[in-house]
């Protein structure tokens, strides 16, 4: 092969590539209000489902990281025009093909101080022990302190937990400070605050088991 011709491959090779470069780039791309649905499509590919109403069109993706095995899914809300004017993504746990956070439960009727007191009422259900471990699995294969943290928020606007759930979910965080950030998530969904010592139990000094008392008395209503 002539001179000329290994230059004009090289060349070629390195536009291919760069075409190669920019189109992931734009995959990379994240989705942004006002976008068209063909630039969604570009982004994330076509949709799993899809529903409409008057309002307008939903799609939603499910999608997996390969890396952290974390799944999500992704609703991305239309208007008439077609143009993206909602954006929601949730964790997903694929063995209970669920949101991380619909736990599926309704607690049971309030209890405490009885009906049309203005004491504190607290609820009597709390997750069970196969729901937990699959949420607690999920928190700790994630692989930083904030990933995990970030799973017990979303975990917690659906669920209520045991202050043993609460105390093991602690145990999980290595120093103080983060231990009473994974406590100030979980305690206003703590179902049975009476047994607060299996909290107190994972702190190591004074102060942190007096500032997780505040933080439990602060959480529960009426209090």
């Amino acid at each position: 092969m002539k001179r000329n011709e290994w230059m004009a491959l090289i060349v070629t090779s390195f536009m291919i590539m760069a075409v190669c470069l920019s189109a992931q780039a734009k995959v990379k791309k994240t989705v942004e209000r006002g976008m068209t649905k063909q630039e969604v499509v570009a982004i994330l590919g076509q949709p799993k489902l899809t529903n409409f109403d008057a309002y307008g069109d939903r799609w939603e993706y499910y999608k997996m990281n390969a890396l952290t095995g974390e799944s999500k899914r992704i609703v991305v809300g239309f208007d008439l025009n077609g143009m993206v004017v909602a954006y929601e993504t949730k964790f997903w746990d694929n063995n209970t093909n669920s949101e991380i956070g619909n736990c599926n439960q309704q607690p049971a009727p309030p209890y405490g101080s009885g009906a049309g007191s203005d004491g504190p009422v607290y609820y009597a259900c709390c997750l069970d022990d196969a729901s937990f471990s699959r949420l607690y699995n999920k928190v700790k294969g994630a692989s930083f302190d904030d990933n995990k943290l970030d799973l017990i928020e979303v975990a917690s606007i659906g669920c209520f937990y045991s202050c043993s759930q609460t105390a093991r979910m602690m145990k999980m965080f290595t120093f103080g400070d983060a231990q009473l950030k994974v406590l100030r998530l979980m305690a206003p969904h703590i179902v049975d605050p009476q047994n607060a010592t299996d909290i107190y139990n994972v702190l190591t000094f004074d102060s942190e088991k007096n500032k997780a008392g505040e933080i439990i008395r602060n959480s529960r209503p009426g209090m």
